[in-house]
């Protein structure tokens, strides 16, 4: 039998692409607030919060280097935030936040009313987070034959919300030509 090798192309990973669709989507996740407290959780160079009067402003930032942020891991931090002092959580990432999500909704500070701005980024051979493997118990056939639930990203991510108790998902999605599917979106926390 001949191996193959199989090349896989590298994507760059662009901040704020299509920014003027994420700050619409801003101005209406967030148009029934009379003030906003925002907890940034992918933050970059806090372009997208500029053109928002905020009473509050918290960005967090793995990369150094980027902004006016916290330098973190948000992982490492959102369990001891008190989440009673936002009322946007922006969890604008390069894929499927739904590890970040699971520590927002674990955390017992998490408020009703609370606007949670997301994104959904996959494709076919997009892994697959520890949050929805472990929703879903697909750890063992994650770690044996990925492929198969690899493809099924966007919908296990939107059945991890619902598990969550989100009811209600207002988004738009983006065919730009390329093998991603890319949804941007927010909803509202209700418990």
């Amino acid at each position: 039998m001949k191996a193959h090798s199989i090349s896989m192309a590298r994507t760059k990973h662009t901040d704020n692409t299509n920014s003027s669709y994420k700050v619409s989507l801003r101005a209406q996740a967030t148009s029934a607030l009379d003030e906003l407290r925002v907890l940034d959780l992918f933050a970059g160079d806090n372009i997208l919060w500029s053109a928002f009067k905020c009473a509050r402003y918290y960005g967090i930032e793995k990369e150094k280097g980027k902004g006016r942020n916290l330098h973190a891991d948000n992982l490492k931090v959102i369990g001891s935030l008190d989440l009673s002092q936002f009322n946007v959580i922006d969890a604008d990432s390069y894929g499927i936040p739904a590890n970040q999500l699971e520590m927002v909704f674990s955390n017992k500070t998490l408020r009703d009313g609370t606007v949670i701005i997301y994104t959904c980024i996959t494709n076919r051979i997009s892994a697959l987070s520890k949050a929805v493997t472990i929703e879903f118990g697909l750890q063992k056939i994650n770690r044996i034959a990925p492929t198969l639930i690899r493809g099924h990203s966007a919908e296990l991510f939107h059945s991890f919300l619902y598990e969550k108790g989100v009811r209600k998902i207002c988004r738009y999605t983006i065919r730009d030509g390329t093998s991603y599917y890319k949804e941007y979106g927010y909803f509202v926390v209700t418990k």
